[in-house]
């Protein structure tokens, strides 16, 4: 008896030397035992980052929806595809007749899909400096008075704006803003809403939209609530732009809302005629234009490195969609999300990845439709660390919860996508998705961390 309990530590020990993991995997049993994820998918896949084998998974071949976690999958492969020093470039020329300093003709912008265009993100593409580089652009051109028309042409995507995979309740706020060959401060704006006696109404918004006749508010008050209740809808059958429905506390002297621009090319060229009338005396006009078009200015965005970093720290769904329909300009000359997201596929086949399981509808995530397997993401996580531009990807995910990782959310789904330190010091990467759970968002958050945290 005296030598039975060293021998039962003994085989305790090689146990668990032979399953490392087996307490995580017990982790995972239990989780899906309980009540919030009994009807639940739990998928879960770890790769050693030295020897690329999966060092435990559970459903790793379950297609799911996987939320924001697609960003991985779209950053990377814009990296590969466009390269980090990629720069978006929107073109402005003018064609017409230029005699004694005056101007006649048309001021055409080519838009390119810049995402950045406006954005006050960046130094070199805020909004002011976009207007200011154009106008100083004409005057170096001798140009002291204009007048004439300006022309936006939007023909570098080929399909639609907003993606018909996305919900209505999205489309109409930031988040779900439409990608187009002109964007425009992000293709965002803000609304303050002040309350009345059973609802509420705009105050001021910075599009400079009618704050009357614009928005249609259906809030209903409601103690507590916060914005996140309140939903912007894309207007269909009635006079405004924008229905905004949900509930909203009314305790509030104001609530801000952030919505989608729904036509930022106009947005953007009712703003660059008001800085032409002030600095050029512009004096608008339909004329037959004729002449030699001539580029005036080329308004460059920062490097793809630093787009993909914002894109992946904010999860900014433009920006991963502009990547998805440029990789697919780049590879095919015609921009749309099919065509996109065949790149996506190519260049995870190309890296020997079996995209069976893979069917997407946009780049960003937000579509409740798309669906792929944390194998994949964590395959292309290990895959990345083989490329040049793996620190430009690495360093523009978030750290959460003591991990380089991005998450996702939408509803019913809660997902996470990165890099780890395992106890025994090794590398690793992972992908983890819970679908179709009936607890809070924010419980399934917890629950995923002390999963994650078991592991480091």
């Amino acid at each position: 008896m005296k030598f039975l309990l060293p021998v039962l530590m003994c085989l305790t020990f090689v146990s668990a030397a032979q399953n490392p993991f087996s307490q995580v995997q017990t982790a995972f049993d239990m989780l899906a035992k309980e009540e919030p994820y009994k009807q639940a998918n739990i998928s879960f896949t770890l790769i050693d980052l030295q020897t690329g084998k999966i060092l435990m998974d559970r459903q790793k071949d379950k297609p799911l929806a996987p939320a924001s976690t697609l960003k991985t999958f779209t950053t990377a492969t814009a990296l590969r595809v466009l390269g980090p020093d990629f720069h978006f470039q929107t073109r402005i020329t003018f064609k017409g007749n230029i005699e004694q300093k005056i101007a006649t003709g048309q001021l055409i912008v080519y838009g390119s899909g810049d995402p950045s265009f406006g954005s006050d993100r960046f130094p070199e593409t805020n909004a002011d400096m976009v207007k200011k580089q154009i106008i100083l652009a004409l005057k170096k051109m001798g140009i002291e008075s204009m007048k004439g028309n300006v022309k936006i042409v939007n023909t570098l995507f080929t399909d639609e704006a907003i993606n018909k995979g996305w919900l209505d309740e999205d489309i109409g706020n930031y988040y779900g803003a439409g990608i187009y060959p002109l964007n425009w401060k992000e293709n965002k704006f803000e609304i303050n809403m002040v309350p009345t006696a059973t609802s509420f109404e705009v105050s001021s918004n910075t599009a400079g939209y009618d704050n009357q006749t614009d928005f249609c508010i259906n809030l209903v008050h409601k103690d507590g609530a916060t914005t996140e209740e309140a939903f912007a809808f894309v207007a269909k059958n009635k006079p405004c732009m924008f229905d905004i429905r949900g509930v909203l506390s009314n305790k509030e002297k104001i609530q801000n809302m952030q919505l989608a621009r729904l036509h930022p090319d106009i947005d953007f060229k009712k703003e660059l005629i008001e800085s032409l009338k002030k600095e050029l005396h512009f004096e608008e006009s339909e004329l037959a234009v004729s002449g030699i078009e001539k580029t005036v200015t080329t308004i460059v965005s920062p490097p793809l490195s630093k787009l993909v970093y914002w894109c992946n720290q904010k999860s900014l769904n433009l920006y991963a969609e502009a990547f998805c329909k440029t990789i697919a300009v780049k590879l095919f000359h015609k921009g749309s999300w099919p065509l996109g997201i065949s790149g996506l596929i190519r260049f995870a086949n190309q890296r020997g990845i079996r995209t069976k399981n893979v069917s997407l509808k946009d780049g960003c995530g937000l579509a409740p439709e798309n669906r792929i397997t944390t194998n994949i993401l964590a395959q292309m996580l290990h895959a990345n660390t083989n490329e040049k531009w793996y620190p430009v990807f690495y360093e523009s995910l978030p750290s959460i919860n003591g991990l380089i990782m991005k998450s996702g959310y939408i509803g019913g789904t809660r997902s996470y996508a990165g890099y780890i330190t395992l106890k025994d010091g090794r590398k690793a990467c992972f992908a983890f998705i819970v679908n179709n759970y009936s607890c809070t968002p924010k419980e399934v958050k917890l629950k995923m961390f002390q999963i994650l945290d078991m592991l480091k």
